[in-house]
């Protein structure tokens, strides 16, 4: 009897194994429901994003107007001066040398230019008595220019040196902030005597006129125009959100990291003490506004050929529906056919057979 039970056991376990093997499921899994939204009505805002750097409006590079070496700064990086501030002041000791030689030429030609007027004067007086002659009188004429000259030459030489001392003071062009400062005292620096000659001294900018430039592609920029606002955030200061308006559009193309685009000029309507030059902004540009439209998640809509298509859960299934689409944000499209409020749509597309 105990061997019949055993025996039974074993065909029982024998065909529970059978059946595994063959395959037959004991747990019926559900499968997960597709992920839908509605149809439904928003506002759709779309705008021109684009990355820019921070920039004073007013920046000058000061550089001296004379050769020489410096004799004492007066100013450091980050101080802010008021405009004709004294910055700095180069050694004047060869200067003031020059001068006195310049006045002692200056008084040695007075001197000889008082002669050559008095020879002269005694020239015509004697000419007009018959008691010299006309090569004399005309000797003395010919003094007295050179006399003439010679003084004007020294006179501008005194203009020269004092134009030159009044240089070695140089003064701050407008009210701003020092952003760095490029020499040292006892260094020589050279005079500028074009754009891009000169030692540069020290940098000054107005930081409470800030802008930012862009570059903005061709397609996107033909979408903006002068004095539209701009909504501007800084990725160095979070939360901080600040108004700007464009204030210049390139009318030129010029191409950047190999990209074809026009650069665009954003001035800041606010000041943020936080804000420095060189830091990056976040600029979004509004170009279009649409309230209350029909519109879709852009997960639900997909690419069929040149078409779009959105696949509508019906009571039976699901029904494939072509739309005409409008203006599109970041999350939200506008849909102007092939759907109706309220319908509820996939987001992703239907399984075969479904």
């Amino acid at each position: 009897m105990k061997r019949l039970v055993w025996i039974l056991a074993a065909l029982l376990v024998g065909a529970g194994l059978w059946w595994v093997l063959r395959g037959a499921p004991f747990i019926v899994q559900r499968e997960t429901p597709p992920a839908t939204a509605v149809v439904s009505r928003a506002d759709i805002t779309v705008r021109v994003e684009a990355i820019g750097e921070i920039n004073p409006v007013t920046q000058v590079v000061v550089k001296p107007e004379v050769s020489g070496r410096i004799k004492r700064l007066f100013v450091h990086a980050g101080q802010s001066v008021q405009r004709d501030e004294l910055l700095l002041m180069l050694d004047d000791t060869e200067l003031l040398t020059e001068r006195a030689a310049a006045e002692t030429q200056i008084t040695a030609a007075r001197a000889r230019l008082a002669k050559a007027e008095r020879d002269l004067a005694r020239q015509q007086a004697l000419l007009t008595n018959d008691l010299t002659t006309r090569e004399l009188f005309d000797n003395a004429l010919t003094e007295l220019d050179l006399a003439r000259a010679e003084f004007e030459r020294a006179r501008q030489l005194l203009q020269t040196v004092d134009d030159r001392l009044g240089k070695i003071r140089i003064l701050a062009p407008f009210t701003g902030t020092v952003l760095n400062v490029m020499v040292t005292e006892g260094q020589v620096v050279s005079g500028a005597t074009s754009v891009s000659q000169g030692t540069d001294l020290m940098t000054i900018a107005d930081l409470n006129s800030l802008l930012i430039r862009a570059h903005i592609n061709q397609v996107d920029v033909t979408k903006l125009q002068l004095d539209q606002p701009v909504e501007v955030t800084v990725d160095a200061i979070a939360g901080l959100q600040l108004a700007g308006r464009v204030t210049f559009i390139a009318p030129v193309a010029t191409v950047r990291n190999n990209i074809k685009g026009f650069t665009v000029d954003v001035l800041l309507a606010e000041r943020d003490p936080r804000i420095r030059p060189g830091m990056n902004a976040r600029l979004s540009f509004p170009v279009l506004a649409l309230t209350n439209v029909l519109t879709v998640p852009l997960a639900a809509v997909f690419p069929d050929g040149t078409n779009r298509v959105v696949y509508v859960q019906q009571p039976t299934g699901t029904e494939r529906r072509l739309v005409t689409l409008g203006p599109a944000d970041y999350r939200r499209v506008q849909v102007r056919e092939g759907v109706n409020e309220g319908d509820v749509v996939l987001l992703e597309p239907p399984r075969q057979g479904t």
